[in-house]
């Protein structure tokens, strides 16, 4: 039934088994791996030193990964070093099983009895309200984690297995779910629910490792059932939101790989008073096989009257989208910038109705962060502090501005300056106006649904600025990043007001004293504050894009912003370039310079500018896939002849390489896979595709924006549901925001979408959180996002005027 195929993992019809080929076992995407009936049920198979790991476990060395085709057999040589555990996994195909086995170099230490074991863990949406048998237990798996939890020798608190015993069963009732797993050598097998450790928990199958065994020390076998008959059912890839009459119309139907004839797909119009009508149909175009799957395009775009339509293919129907001329004006991404980032507003609370989304949260930051520190979620200080304070003291100016980074509440000065820049040119571009949020920056009072006479998208710049400038009003330089100091605040999910006591650490206070503003509770969160000449020019892009846009409303601000950032292009200039990698920091300094320098050019129209860029040029024509773009909006004020005919070269060049990338895929965007979805790398792409558009007509088209937006709303693989939380008529309604253990959303949040499970298998657990690296959202893919529906609606408009002219 099994057999070991050339792409290195093994497939049964409807199954796979991989073995380590994903490598982020922190993300539940490592070690062994099942997929059965077209959904991964079980990840990390391997030996771990707790029941139920979190998300910072200690983690195995891979040293060698075989391959043995002949024998159906891959084993994998593993080292926990700090341990001196050295170890193999074996994985055989035989019969109508997998065998799994555990081979150690030496016996166990005794001082490991008891704390090392094999696990498997299975996912839980796939068993929610489905049977299991273990022993003597026969029960429904839990919606939610029950406990109970024990306490260990050492004080520490475990959960309480749910069943032990030589063999489980899963789902036996359901013939696409139903799986079991015998213990054949070792002990027995226990069942553990690992969300009575942490909410993202899954359910893990777990053996313990005998102390006087080293070969076959665990040895499984796992039958996975196999329904034959089964195929995949047709997924079809449209935008959820709909189409503008004039632009290209495609849907991109995935198919089982199995399949061999195509069937009709149909176009139906719904009429308010007929109910459905067939406007048009046709055999989609077969594209191939992508990834792991058979591809076809339905291609409507000749269908341009208004309407709300489906698309029907064998017994799969898609929602309703529409085609409109107003599509996308208003509803694709209103959500985005009027609940999603009032919502991601640090130190502010945030009224919406009858609900308050957060309190004003973190009024204590921050305080300096301790010297030479390697931080968790790579935020890193240097060996000074570049600031007149010392560790754990309060830094002021820091208490304002900002929006939590993404499901977490950190402010990243590298994110916080992305959001802003592109805000900035989305407000710059379309001359975005809409006023419905009520921000009272004295009050910390932001409320939604409430216009205030200034435009939202100017007071989110300005909220973001006051953030960016923060740095510079302390210690003149940007700091890299404000986080949480302790792991149990940044694990935090609930009302980001209560993950510190609001007041600033004093330490001549005791720890539960206080004293007006300030507290002897050592809670506050850590300023990183090293210096770095990448961050400092990416900072300097967008202080100088948000100084046009503030003008006319925030006019000290925009000042500030402005000479801000000439001070500290200046400083860079003259001094050699400062490198202290840190979270969100970018790297390459001359790229961040060339970003830097156009914004200069573009707000000053100084020749110093100008002249700088002309001596950029190598660093452009080398990097024109990342600066053609930017570069490209300040060519009318760079008086060479020479320096813009080579650009435009390079860039007729570069158009070629993206046409033959994007033909690669039935999507037409630039898919390159990584842990996390593309859609953010994508939208980003996309901002800079308009603006080769819009300089270059001739050699940029622009149906790459409509590429991009399609697939961010619902046009890619795996599932066709938006990746815009509360967008279109299916979307991500279950996703990783900082409310994501009540199993809900943030309107107009954005997600990475689709992950690549390697080597072929792409995923969106669109039912399930927990899963960061596809369904998280953060704030500058928002910020793209916003820019380019603006983007898409722009180059629609003008081909409407020249159609009707």
């Amino acid at each position: 039934m099994w057999r070991l195929n050339d792409l290195e993992y093994f497939e049964a019809p409807g199954l796979a088994v991989i073995v380590f080929q994903n490598t982020y076992p922190e993300g539940k995407q490592g070690g062994i791996e099942i997929i059965q009936h077209g959904e991964r049920v079980a990840t990390n198979g391997d030996l771990r030193l707790e029941p139920t790991p979190g998300q910072w476990g200690e983690l195995p060395e891979v040293r060698k990964r075989e391959v043995d085709a002949e024998r159906n057999m891959i084993r994998v040589s593993l080292s926990y070093s700090k341990y001196n555990l050295d170890y193999a996994i074996t994985v055989r195909a035989y019969e109508d099983s997998i065998i799994i086995s555990v081979d150690l170099d030496k016996p166990l230490e005794k001082k490991l009895e008891g704390k090392v074991g094999l696990n498997l863990e299975l996912f839980p949406a796939a068993y929610f309200g489905k049977t299991y048998h273990l022993g003597e237990t026969f029960r429904v798996f839990p919606r939610q984690a029950n406990g109970p939890m024990i306490s260990t020798e050492n004080g520490e608190l475990r959960p309480a297995p749910l069943a032990s015993g030589r063999k489980l069963s899963v789902a036996p009732e359901d013939p696409l779910r139903r799986m079991s797993i015998e213990q054949l050598e070792g002990g027995e097998i226990k069942l553990f629910d690992g969300r009575n450790t942490a909410q993202n928990g899954w359910f893990v199958v777990r053996s313990l490792l005998p102390l006087d065994k080293t070969k076959d020390a665990i040895k499984w076998k796992i039958k996975v059932n196999s329904v034959p008959e089964w195929r995949r059912k047709p997924v079809i890839g449209i935008s959820q939101v709909g189409y503008h009459p004039y632009q290209t119309k495609k849907a991109v139907i995935e198919l089982d790989p199995r399949t061999e004839k195509l069937s009709e797909a149909v176009l139906l119009r719904i009429d308010p008073e007929k109910g459905l009508e067939r406007v048009f149909s046709s055999a989609p175009k077969k594209w191939g096989k992508f990834l792991h799957y058979i591809y076809a395009v339905f291609d409507f775009t000749h269908v341009r009257e208004p309407g709300l339509y489906i698309i029907q293919y064998e017994s799969e129907s898609t929602p309703p989208f529409k085609i409109s001329s107003d599509i996308y004006k208003d509803e694709a991404w209103r959500p985005t910038l009027e609940t999603y980032f009032p919502v991601q507003m640090c130190h502010m609370r945030v009224q919406d109705r009858y609900r308050v989304w957060h309190g004003a949260c973190h009024l204590d930051d921050a305080l300096q962060a301790p010297l030479g520190h390697v931080h968790f979620d790579s935020y890193k200080q240097g060996s000074t502090t570049e600031t007149p304070y010392s560790a754990d003291q309060h830094i002021p100016y820091l208490d304002r501005g900002g929006w939590h980074d993404a499901g977490d509440y950190d402010l990243a000065a590298g994110s916080q300056a992305q959001t802003v820049f592109l805000l900035s040119l989305a407000r710059e571009e379309f001359n975005i106006d809409t006023d419905q949020t009520t921000v009272r920056k004295d009050e910390r009072l932001v409320i939604l649904h409430t216009p205030d006479g200034i435009p939202d998208i100017v007071q989110q710049i300005a909220h973001g600025v006051e953030n960016l400038l923060s740095g510079y009003r302390a210690a003149g330089h940007s700091f890299s990043g404000i986080i949480s100091r302790r792991l149990d605040q940044y694990v935090h999910l609930g009302d980001a007001a209560v993950m510190t006591d609001n007041k600033i650490y004093d330490s001549s206070l005791k720890p539960n004293e206080t004293s007006c503003e300030r507290s002897g509770r050592l809670d506050d969160r850590w300023a990183f504050t090293s210096r770095d000449t990448s961050l400092e020019y990416k900072v300097v892009t967008a202080l100088a894009a948000a100084s046009r846009v503030l003008c006319g409303y925030e006019d000290d601000l925009s000042r500030e912003c402005l000479e801000t950032a000439i001070k500290a292009w200046e400083y860079e200039q003259t001094h050699p370039p400062a490198k202290q990698p840190s979270a969100y920091v970018p790297g390459n300094p001359e790229i961040q310079e060339i970003f830097a320098t156009v914004e200069l050019l573009i707000t000053t129209r100084e020749e110093r500018f100008s002249q700088r860029l002309i001596e950029l040029l190598p660093v452009i024509e080398e990097n024109i896939h990342q600066v053609g773009w930017t570069v490209a909006r300040a060519l009318p004020l760079v008086k060479d002849e020479k320096f813009r005919s080579s650009v435009k070269q390079k860039l007729e060049k570069y158009q070629s390489e993206i046409e033959q990338e994007i033909s690669k895929n039935p999507y037409h965007v630039p898919f390159r896979p990584a842990i996390w979805g593309i859609g953010w790398n994508i939208l980003y792409f996309a901002v800079g595709q308009y603006y080769l558009h819009k300089a270059f007509p001739e050699i940029f088209d622009g149906e790459t924006v409509f590429a991009v937006v399609n697939y961010i709303l619902g046009c890619h693989p795996a599932s066709n549901v938006s990746l815009v939380s509360g967008v279109g008529a299916r979307s991500l309604t279950i996703a990783y925001g900082f409310n994501r253990a009540d199993w809900s959303y943030i309107p107009g949040a954005v997600a990475s979408g689709t992950a690549l499970i390697r080597p072929e298998f792409p995923e969106l657990k669109e039912n399930f959180p927990f899963i960061w690296q596809q369904t998280e959202n953060v704030i500058g893919g928002a910020a793209s996002y916003i820019f380019c529906v603006q983007a898409a609606n722009r180059i629609l408009e003008e081909k409407t005027r020249k159609k009707s002219s």
